[in-house]
């Protein structure tokens, strides 16, 4: 009884889709109309600092693993300030009006990534 109880338990677990991750609702549109104003600044400056730091951790949590060759998506010298990240960033969300109904994580990851890419002195 037990083998079918965990047979059965195993093949529920294989035949579960994988859940997708949560990405946030609010677009790249919206995110520059908040960037765009002082009383955002803060704001703005924390998401973008969030989006640099998971970009950094998840290259060293893939090496962590294993992946000795992982890439990041982006390079930031630690001396860049906040806002010298959202100037970027909010000028290139608004040169690119096609990711603007995107979700703002995929806008300000694409930003840093041509901002700030790996290997080029900028």
């Amino acid at each position: 009884m037990k083998r079918i109880v965990l047979a059965l338990a195993l093949t529920a677990c294989a035949a579960t889709p994988a859940l997708a991750q949560r990405v946030s609702p609010l677009t790249a549109g919206k995110f520059v109309q908040i960037c765009s104003r002082q009383a955002g600044a803060q704001i703005c400056d924390a998401y973008i600092s969030g989006i640099a730091d998971a970009g950094a951790l998840s290259k060293v949590s893939a090496k962590n693993e294993g992946d000795a060759g992982a890439i990041a998506g982006f390079c930031i010298p630690n001396a860049t300030t906040g806002a010298e990240m959202r100037a970027k960033v909010v000028t290139w969300l608004r040169g690119h009006d096609s990711v603007l109904g995107a979700p703002v994580g995929e806008g300000v990851f694409a930003a840093l990534h041509d901002a700030w890419p790996c290997g080029a002195a900028k």
